[in-house]
């Protein structure tokens, strides 16, 4: 499966010049319940139970940093029994914007180049997609019956090496 990244499943676009430089600006994101429909298609989970997202701006001397938290709770299929999964999550959220941008100076942090419009819809959903887990397996939850198919077809390629004597 690839993915390609288009727009966010929701958007909350905050312009940089309106914004205050001598303090923190505090924004909640509250999600309506189409946002809330996207985001889960988005994140290919069966539901969202809970949302809570606080996030905070503010101009450090040559750059802006955004931080927060993300709580959410949400419902999975486990993918050995297929029973739902209860799954919450505090997720945190750390980026820089900086003009200044040098991609071998940045490499191990999160900083982005600074734009007039940061959309933090973006930066909620990419974080959210890289905390969910990809298989989600509940506690305890065994595959007891499995069949593995062996395809004569196709070579085996360390067959070869079974002849090999050292």
């Amino acid at each position: 499966n690839q993915f390609v990244w288009t727009n966010p499943p929701f958007s909350r676009q905050i312009k940089l010049l309106d914004l205050n430089i001598n303090k923190k600006n505090n924004f909640k994101i509250n999600l309506v319940k189409k946002e809330i429909n996207s985001l889960e298609k988005f994140l290919g989970v069966q539901s969202i139970n809970s949302f809570d997202c606080n996030v905070y701006i503010n101009f450090l001397k040559d750059k802006w940093e955004i931080n927060g938290n993300i709580s959410i709770s949400l419902t999975l299929r486990c993918v050995i029994s297929l029973e739902d999964l209860k799954l919450n999550l505090r997720v945190p959220i750390k980026r820089y914007l900086t003009s200044d941008f040098q991609l071998n100076k940045y490499i191990d942090t999160k900083t982005d180049p600074i734009a007039k419009i940061v959309d933090l819809g973006d930066i909620i959903s990419e974080e959210l997609y890289l905390e969910i887990p990809e298989y989600p397996k509940k506690k305890g939850a065994k595959l007891n019956n499995y069949v593995v198919f062996e395809d004569d077809n196709v070579p085996n390629p360390f067959k070869k090496l079974e002849n090999l004597k050292i």
